[in-house]
């Protein structure tokens, strides 16, 4: 365990804003329009985390189902078009980034376009600058693979074992943990239905802690730097 992060990396969707209903419900709309009948409940379930490009692939490869090409263009663009005025921050992220006391950063497996819409129709461009914001569109594989943790770090100038992620997501926590990074579990989105399984599953995955409420968060930070 590290002394002292040098770096908190934030994962976006269900961490800083509260996007998973959103985009599960557009990638549940958008795969019925080609006979893919998944509520937004089972895509959450199933797919949180993943990119849409992954979605597409899954379906092109495990079913009948055909999708098109421009799959994740279609979700994207549908999805920035709801984010004025529907997207909505987690409860107390601003006021907890406001307060924290170490370097920090977002890495997203959004493209850039749906990452920078996330940020700046939320308020929190003040918090995260063009340069702190990492999105998939910068690597060629995306998480679960280590690769964004991995850039997030060498362009903010810190070791993998001096930073700290933050994930709401069993992909994301595996992303993290194969990048060689330390990760807190985040289980306070909407989405997330049953907290008690989630936390689980994360732990699994790799997180050596799990929380919900971000209120919490500067108190775990300064804990785990103490100890």
């Amino acid at each position: 365990m590290i002394s002292f992060p040098d770096l908190v990396i934030f994962d976006c969707d269900g961490v800083l804003v509260d996007s998973e209903v959103l985009a599960s419900r557009v990638v549940s709309e958008t795969l019925g329009k080609y006979g893919v009948n998944l509520s937004a409940r089972e895509v959450a379930d199933k797919f949180a985390g993943y990119t849409d490009e992954a979605i597409r692939n899954h379906f092109c490869s495990n079913s009948e189902h055909k999708l098109p090409d421009n799959f994740a263009q279609i979700v994207e663009e549908t999805t920035i078009s709801y984010i004025p005025e529907q997207l909505k921050t987690l409860p107390y992220i601003k006021e907890t980034l406001a307060n924290i006391r170490y370097d920090f950063c977002v890495a997203s497996n959004s493209r850039t376009n749906r990452l920078n819409s996330a940020i700046d129709a939320t308020g929190l461009s003040e918090f995260f600058p063009s340069e702190r914001r990492f999105s998939s569109s910068l690597v060629q594989h995306p998480k679960p693979a280590p690769d964004l943790h991995l850039l997030a770090c060498s362009q903010m100038g810190v070791s993998p074992d001096q930073a700290l992620v933050i994930e709401d997501t069993f992909t994301g926590v595996s992303a993290a943990v194969a990048a060689g990074i330390s990760v807190f579990g985040f289980v306070g989105a909407e989405h997330i239905t049953d907290t008690k399984a989630q936390s689980s599953k994360l732990i699994d995955a790799g997180a050596i802690a799990v929380f919900d409420d971000m209120r919490q968060l500067n108190i775990m930070l300064r804990d785990y730097s103490a100890a």
